[in-house]
């Protein structure tokens, strides 16, 4: 078995150990050196150059290094016979619940406001508000989606979901879902957390118009996809007071242009796309899990559907 290893902008060594020691004698080709690409059984790619992949004639699967994989449909030119694996690692999900439950007690828990009375040496203790009395909208109901859903819902936050699509029903949660159930999902939500991954029916989904019908005083926080989120539009609302404030990882364009006026916005908290960080260990091992399904003639999970975009 060959596997071509290309991981932009990444330290490969841990990755190799890792992958050595769960897939044994493998052949391990780290982009770009391949002598003989159609010995390539399977890619794990995360941000590979496009119209590459296409050069694996005998290519068996691609393998996400990231939850998101918008990085390999973007090419034009990728197999579209070849099924493609997004990565579902437990740690990696963990990571995000504790970066959104921080951010989460963050708003609730007036900690912003603090940070502004400790800029003006003022003791103002804020009245305790219980995590039942605050609403939570997860947008994305997804694997990770239900999962920070879950973790919120065990610190008793009252939590709803939204997503494109129906689901089997929820037990802990209100399911919303649809473009017709949007309004109800969003008008008395407190906080706004997006997981969605962007999809042509999700771009610029959170807009002014959406943004809206969010209640005045309401926060959000994007750990889904930048393109879901209208920058223009959520400065607009900020300003206006509309919205308290907003934690955002992901953006449009990334690295995030130091002219872009986010930086310097002082309702906006910007972290540079670290919400659930890929750990070799852990991540090796989900995607070694996933190449013996697929050596097995079983399905891997999560694979990527190309009509549902995720």
């Amino acid at each position: 078995m060959a596997i071509l290893l290309s991981l932009k902008d990444t330290d490969l060594v841990p990755w190799v150990e890792a992958l050595n020691n769960e897939l044994g004698s493998v052949d391990l080709c780290l982009y770009p050196k391949v002598e003989d690409n159609s010995i390539i059984d399977y890619a794990i790619v995360w941000k590979h150059p496009y119209g590459d992949l296409k050069n694996y004639p005998n290519l068996k699967a691609i393998l996400s290094c990231g939850a998101g994989v918008d990085h390999i449909v973007d090419d034009p030119d990728y197999p579209r016979s070849v099924p493609i694996v997004r990565l579902y690692d437990e740690k990696l999900s963990q990571d995000m619940c504790l970066y959104t439950l921080h951010w989460v007690l963050h708003f609730h828990s007036d900690y912003y406001q603090y940070n502004n009375l400790q800029t003006q040496k003022n003791w103002n203790q804020k009245p305790f508000k219980l995590p039942e009395k605050c609403h939570i909208g997860v947008m994305g109901l997804g694997v990770i989606g239900k999962d920070i859903a879950d973790t919120l819902i065990s610190f008793d936050f009252k939590v709803s979901g939204w997503g494109a699509t129906k689901k089997p029903d929820m037990e802990l949660l209100t399911y919303y879902y649809g473009e017709t159930q949007i309004h109800d999902f969003l008008s008395s939500i407190d906080i706004l957390i997006n997981v969605l991954p962007l999809t042509t029916t999700t771009s610029n989904l959170l807009s002014e118009n959406t943004l809206r019908l969010l209640p005045k005083g309401s926060f959000i926080i994007n750990i889904g996809r930048g393109g879901i989120v209208n920058e223009a539009d959520l400065i607009m609302l900020l300003d206006e007071g509309h919205l308290m404030g907003a934690a955002l990882d992901v953006f449009a364009t990334e690295p995030l242009p130091k002219n872009n006026p986010l930086w310097s916005h002082p309702k906006v908290y910007i972290t540079p796309h670290i919400a659930g960080q890929n750990n070799p260990q852990s991540a090796a091992m989900a995607i070694a899990k996933n190449i013996r399904r697929l050596e097995n003639g079983e399905e891997p999970f999560p694979l990527y559907n190309p009509e549902k975009g995720y």
